[in-house]
């Protein structure tokens, strides 16, 4: 897809701050990885997010999302919102410390004429180290051979949200050690 395709996203998320819909966004996931290094496969565009208006309620509605998305004219497709052929997936992060932090930490990198908040590397690898799955272990791997880490940041970040035993249990799959 187009770089000009992207930043019909970057605008559209643009838009729904300007709206008031969402406070915060940074685009995370298999994206962010291709973004801070190379090419992998993915179908969707995560996007990580707090709402304006907090929500109270014991389920979390993302009907403020769809709502914009259909005066938009953009499609839907099972969870995803259809915004010029990107898939994009809403998750809602302010209840997690490490998503919440992750978001409001984001680096700013320019897209096309655009800039764009997108999770910064060393948060990325904590998320996925956080999820365990082997395409997050894959993720890691690939920044690891890289050498694209501040490993005293990841160090710090996997501290505070009591990841680091995790890291030291299975970092072996990552650098071999």
């Amino acid at each position: 897809m187009s770089s000009s395709s992207i930043e019909v996203v970057i605008k559209a998320l643009d838009e729904m701050q300007n709206a008031g819909i969402i406070e915060n966004y940074a685009i995370g996931g298999a994206f962010a990885a291709i973004l801070h290094s190379e090419p992998i496969s993915t179908i969707d565009l995560d996007i990580f997010f707090f709402f304006k208006e907090k929500q109270t309620g014991p389920v979390l509605s993302l009907e403020k999302l769809y709502d914009f998305a259909k005066t938009k004219g953009f499609t839907f497709d099972h969870e995803f919102i259809n915004i010029d052929g990107w898939l994009l997936q809403f998750i809602e992060s302010s209840d997690n410390p490490l998503w919440a932090e992750a978001v409001e930490d984001a680096d700013k990198l320019t897209i096309g004429d655009l800039e764009a908040n997108v999770i910064g590397r060393e948060h990325l690898v904590a998320m996925w180290l956080f999820a365990g799955r082997a395409k997050d272990y894959q993720k890691i791997t690939m920044f690891v051979d890289a050498d694209i880490l501040d490993h005293e940041k990841l160090t710090d970040i996997l501290t505070r949200h009591d990841l680091l035993l995790k890291w030291e249990a299975e970092k072996w799959r990552f650098t071999g050690e």
